[in-house]
């Protein structure tokens, strides 16, 4: 009777084994495709933000764009905007929208030639340098360039 349970422990301790080796298997693959998707750092993307003819020189014009990104398994559009500084001697300037502080966006008010957060009254100058208020850090300069006469602006959602 005691050799009876010990092999019926055995074989259910096999039977455990065995199934635990095969969750293992299939549980990794199957975690890994669930989960991968929120791990993903974005895309980057270079993004046409249209002619550069169409910028003035020496005015800071806000520039909008949208296009479609995969977020986990929806694909949903991105809109948001740049803005963009030609300046009299060819060169070109593109600043993230996006404020250092708590990330609201920015506005450009061109009398003060500043520009100006909405939330907490963060205020940059017209290179994108915090100047009043509580950002530290400047506005994010966009890697940029011009590709057939197009702006283009290297993005990353």
């Amino acid at each position: 009777m005691v050799k009876e349970h010990r092999e019926e422990r055995r074989g259910f301790l096999k039977m455990m084994g065995l199934a635990g080796v095969a969750a293992g298997i299939t549980g990794v693959p199957l975690a890994t495709y669930f989960i991968s998707p929120a791990l993903n750092k974005g895309t980057s993307k270079w993004i046409d933000l249209g002619p550069v003819e169409a910028l003035k020189p020496g005015q800071v014009q806000m520039l909008t764009y949208e296009f479609l990104v995969k977020d986990g398994w929806l694909v949903l559009p991105q809109r948001g905007f740049v803005w963009a500084m030609r300046g009299t001697d060819g060169g070109m300037q593109v600043l993230s929208s996006t404020c250092t502080h708590l990330a609201c966006n920015v506005i450009w008010r061109e009398q003060e030639r500043m520009f100006e957060c909405p939330c907490h009254s963060g205020r940059y100058n017209a290179r994108g340098e915090p100047v009043a208020g509580p950002p530290t850090r400047p506005l994010k300069a966009l890697e940029h360039r011009v590709e057939e006469g197009k702006l283009m602006v290297f993005m990353t959602v």
